[in-house]
């Protein structure tokens, strides 16, 4: 049994009301509609149905006598709910008709201006989705008071999950573009690729802290991976140089944000993994480089990646100097909490810290 066909009868059918005169001067225009649309008097019977339900019932085999005409909508759909679970009628079903039953009532009652559901509706041959529509009839001295629209969503539902298969293509494909620019950057610099990594490892817990959606976080994690691709630029002696660099030197270094930038801007990626490259090293403050942005000019991402790259950068060994401890991290992100570093980020990455060290 589903719901998107006439049902059949559990008992024998109340008596009829006059379904020509209840229904007929609204008959050409139910008929012009492709929903299936049946209408009901003040107790929930179908006083009258256009030929779209007449169709759709004699293509799946309707069981109901005369399309459920003097049938009780509100009775049938009640006496699912008292069904057991069986072939016929699955436990999702009689939930379903629970609550259409209920949003039907509200609507009849006048509790609701509206009640709409949408629902599958799987034939063995296809899957399909039906929206259920329930509105109230305008009260002019007639029998009928609201009207019930079963309206096909199938190929507006296959073509959203064409459109999502799509992008999970696109999302594969993305994902294994950063996975050969990584690798290009590994192949050169094995410090670096090793710190993208854990930095990509912080900004995930980050945005998780800060709730950010599944999609957001894809592309943090992308855009973390590779943040310091323009380091490929620069030349191994300046990167693993172990005394202080000169101010030549510094300017290349400070440099690698804009070539990250210029590799990446012209991949059409659906995340601003761009922009997080190329603002990594921007401050809130204004007091960062290269662009010199402050605020919310610059994107989350950027400012999530910003805290978690200088908190591993000092945790780590560089091959100027060795890594500094845990608590040094710790103090420069609480003295450039809400200067340097978004508060709520550098406050995420601490929670998730303090979590992973009470554990």
């Amino acid at each position: 049994m589903t719901l998107c066909e006439p049902l059949p009868s559990l008992g024998a059918p109340v008596a009829r009301p006059p379904f020509e005169e209840a229904g007929a001067r609204f008959r050409p225009i139910m008929d012009a509609m492709t929903a299936h649309i049946a209408l009901l008097d003040g107790a929930g019977t179908i006083v009258a149905v256009n030929e779209a339900w007449k169709r759709f019932a004699d293509s799946n085999c309707g069981r109901s006598p005369g399309y459920g005409l003097g049938l009780n909508y509100l009775q049938l759909l009640d006496g699912m709910q008292g069904c057991q679970p069986c072939a016929r009628c699955s436990a999702e079903e009689m939930e379903l008709a629970r609550r259409i039953a209920g949003g039907i009532r509200a609507v009849l009652k006048g509790r609701s201006p509206k009640f709409q559901i949408e629902y599958p509706c799987h034939s063995p041959t296809e899957r399909r989705w039906f929206l259920l529509t329930v509105s109230p009839f305008p009260d002019d001295g007639g029998p009928i008071r609201a009207v019930v629209a079963h309206e096909d969503l199938t190929p507006l539902r296959a073509a959203q999950e064409a459109a999502l298969h799509h992008s999970a293509q696109l999302a594969a494909s993305f994902s294994r573009t950063v996975d050969a620019i990584a690798l290009a950057i590994e192949k050169r610099d094995a410090y670096t690729a090793g710190h993208q990594n854990q930095v990509a490892t912080l900004c995930e817990a980050i945005a998780r802290r800060l709730e950010l959606d599944e999609e957001q976080r894809q592309g943090l994690q992308l855009g973390a991976r590779i943040h310091d691709i323009g380091k490929i630029s620069v030349p191994l002696d300046i990167l693993g140089k172990p005394g202080k660099l000169s101010p030549p030197e510094l300017e290349i270094i400070r440099y690698h944000p804009q070539v990250g930038y210029e590799i990446l801007c012209g991949i059409d990626f659906p995340w601003p993994i761009a922009d997080m490259v190329h603002q990594h090293h921007e401050r809130v403050d204004g007091s960062g480089y290269p662009q010199g942005l402050a605020g919310e000019d610059i994107c989350l991402e950027a400012r999530i990646i910003a805290v978690a790259d200088v908190f591993d950068a000092i945790i780590s060994h560089r091959p100027y100097r060795a890594a500094r401890s845990r608590e040094e991290g710790l103090r420069e992100l609480a003295l450039g909490r809400g200067s340097r570093f978004d508060a709520r980020v550098v406050d995420a990455l601490l929670a998730h810290l303090a979590e992973v060290e009470g554990a």
